[in-house]
């Protein structure tokens, strides 16, 4: 709701569609699609990284219609995807927003950190992060 609001503020009200690698956590396609976007999956190659050569083809054929990229870092596969920072380039250069889904936030301390690569928005999961229950504990 971030990047739309953003996106619309800035007059860009045409960009509607969110690319989703297939290995991003699997809510991301319906909170994207709750926020009124069009979700299209981006692959993984055979070591469970973006297909950055899919990702690439998908971003520019949306180009004027692309809103974001949502990736979990690391993947669900467990993998921290060694061109992360070409990935949000890529996005960016075609005029999207990088959201980061930080659900498994505690693999990236002492690591990296979603400004570090560039990313535009970020949440945290503080069940995981601080080790207490869904829904902050009660």
């Amino acid at each position: 709701m971030c990047i739309r609001n953003y996106l619309h503020a800035q007059g860009e009200d045409q960009r509607d569609v969110c690319l989703i690698p297939i290995s991003a956590h699997g809510t991301n396609p319906a909170s994207a699609a709750m926020c009124g976007l069009k979700v299209v999956v981006v692959k993984s190659d055979s070591d469970g990284n973006i297909d950055i050569e899919d990702l690439k083809a998908k971003a520019e054929k949306h180009k004027d219609h692309l809103a974001a990229l949502m990736v979990t870092y690391p993947s669900t596969y467990g993998v921290f995807e060694e061109g992360v920072v070409e990935i949000i380039d890529t996005i960016h250069k075609y005029g999207g927003q990088v959201y980061m889904d930080g659900a498994n936030m505690n693999a990236q301390v002492g690591y990296t950190s979603p400004g570090f690569i560039g990313a535009d928005v970020c949440h945290l999961n503080l069940h995981k992060t601080f080790c207490i229950p869904h829904g902050g504990g009660g």
